[in-house]
């Protein structure tokens, strides 16, 4: 049977512009921007950048963007390790979970963050099934935020 785009159970009822995933409420934005000038666009719409640490969520999100045409960008997602000696938190401060099945693969298969010093925030990777990859914070990507 068919796998629904939301969850089974979804009550959630979102504001206008942002669609209810997992009984999360998100909004895709495609206008390529940094890391922090996602953050405040969020922030200004009164959300932040998407926190992804849940696999279902992550499957019905990837899924979302695989079927509704926006697959061919990048997305800033709300995990960095700005000021956190190392460590990738969300926006909201919680760790963020490492490996499997998170992080995709560098070429080198090594699963990522591949510790590059000036690779600092995250995104879903369109060249990896969309999966985790750390990257330089000012590199102009498309954005998720969620309410």
């Amino acid at each position: 049977s068919p796998i629904p785009s939301q969850s089974p159970n979804a009550q959630r009822v979102c504001d206008g512009g942002f669609h209810n995933i997992y009984d999360h409420c998100v909004q895709f934005r495609t206008q390529e921007v940094s890391w922090y000038e996602g953050k405040n666009l969020c922030s200004n719409m009164g959300a932040k950048l998407a926190k992804v640490d849940d696999a279902n969520f992550m499957y019905y999100l990837v899924k979302f963007i695989r079927n509704n045409g926006l697959d061919g960008y990048y997305y800033w997602i709300g995990a960095s390790e700005e000021g956190h000696d190392g460590t990738f938190r969300w926006t909201d401060g919680t760790e963020v979970k490492m490996g499997t099945p998170f992080w995709g693969d560098s070429a080198d298969q090594v699963q990522e963050p591949d510790s590059n010093y000036n690779h600092n925030c995250v995104f879903l990777a369109r060249h990896d099934h969309f999966f985790f990859f750390d990257y330089d914070c000012s590199a102009p990507e498309a954005i998720i935020c969620e309410k």
